[in-house]
């Protein structure tokens, strides 16, 4: 019987030990927007024999492996503070997670546009809270929202990027702090993932998987993150797929004004986005030695980025001038503006490199390729789900 490319399940699941089956069942499933699955990717070694006749030599294939290719919507769970379905992914690419489970709620010790002093009480480890949506519930800046860029924990004082017209508390303002997961890279520990892949009945599973992501946002499309996996070859087997239970993926918004605010390209506030991207660039091996378990592992990381912006003036904004002095600068958005379905995407340190011209609708475009770098170490990209 023919089998059905459109009949395809895939299904992910954390490993609490690598490269051994978590049991995976149909609330696993993940919907995703497009699927690539290599069942079978090898080494090929020849044994170029010398004989008297001609023709090929037997091939054998080593360190074999599978790589999943994996886009999905960017978007929540649903719920504030409750991981979304890709929380796995994020993880066996190289992010760990820090859930706020409820909602931080205070009175500010000052305020001022732009800025709020936190809470006596609030944490003393700076960036705690970047990326976080803060909201102000009382007093002065009544109904105020922002995204906080960034954080001193010895001065509670917060940097916040206006998502409402403007952002601007002050002395004994209320506030609250959205619940939310983040996720911030790590250079150690990481996480990995099995994936249950089934093709009309014809099912693949992969353990041990690990990989990178690229973020990909653009006026009016559903913006998506692209996960790239390797993992370890199991044989496949005919068997029938799970009932598929999704959860945990909120309906995703255009990539539009409106739904994305807060939006800061190395200190130009004003910026006309057409598109923003970013590609962690994680190095990945899959390796096979004598003496120990077929792994893959992560080595490095080097993250990429591009924003196109419609050309700004040079009194507005010199992107020439910041490329050429090395300056850094800040990069900041937040897409969604529904709790439970907001996702912040924060860049403290970037370099920017080259900038050059485009077209769009015969509007002159700028193109900002740029770098983010780490500061203190683990922070150069934080994206937080609210």
């Amino acid at each position: 019987m023919a089998k059905l490319a459109r009949a395809a399940l895939i299904q992910v699941k954390a490993e609490s030990s690598y490269g051994v089956d978590p049991t995976i069942a149909g609330t696993d499933a993940l919907l995703c927007r497009s699927l690539t699955v290599t069942p079978l990717e090898s080494d090929t070694v020849s044994r170029d024999l010398i004989r008297s006749y001609l023709g090929n030599s037997e091939q054998l294939l080593a360190l074999t492996r599978v790589s999943v290719q994996i886009e999905v919507e960017i978007a929540g769970s649903g719920t504030g503070g409750t991981a979304s379905r890709i929380d796995s992914l994020l993880k066996a690419c190289g992010m760990a997670s820090t859930v706020t489970s409820s909602a931080v709620t205070g009175s500010s010790q000052a305020g001022s546009s732009g800025s709020i002093t936190l809470a006596s009480g609030s944490s003393a480890v700076d960036d705690y809270y970047n990326g976080m949506q803060v909201t102000i519930t009382s007093g002065t800046g009544n109904a105020h929202k922002g995204l906080i860029v960034d954080y001193v924990g010895s001065t509670k004082v917060a940097t916040v990027k206006p998502i409402t017209a403007t952002f601007v508390p002050g002395a004994s303002s209320g506030y609250s702090i959205a619940a939310n997961v983040g996720y911030v890279p790590v250079s150690s520990s990481f996480g990995s993932v099995a994936i249950q892949y089934n093709n009309d009945g014809i099912e693949h599973k992969i353990l041990g998987a690990r990989g990178s992501y690229s973020l990909n946002l653009a006026v009016g499309e559903m913006p998506s993150i692209t996960f790239d996996l390797t993992g370890l070859y199991t044989e496949p087997t005919d068997t029938t797929a799970d009932t598929a239970a999704y959860s945990a993926q909120a309906t995703p918004v255009l990539f539009k004004q409106g739904n994305t605010v807060a939006s800061s390209f190395c200190g130009f506030d004003a910026a006309a986005i057409q598109s923003f991207s970013v590609d962690m660039a994680n190095e990945v091996t899959a390796r096979e030695l004598v003496g120990t378990d077929k792994s893959v592992i992560l080595t490095n990381r080097q993250p990429t980025g591009e924003a196109v912006i419609e050309t700004p003036t040079i009194a507005a904004k010199n992107f020439f001038s910041q490329a050429t002095s090395d300056t850094t600068g800040l990069v900041s958005l937040q897409h969604g503006t529904t709790a439970g379905n907001i996702v912040s995407i924060l860049c403290p340190t970037v370099d920017i490199t080259n900038p050059s011209y485009s077209e769009s609708d015969g509007i002159s475009m700028l193109n900002i390729p740029f770098t983010p770098v780490p500061s203190s170490g683990n922070d150069e990209i934080k994206l937080t789900f609210s």
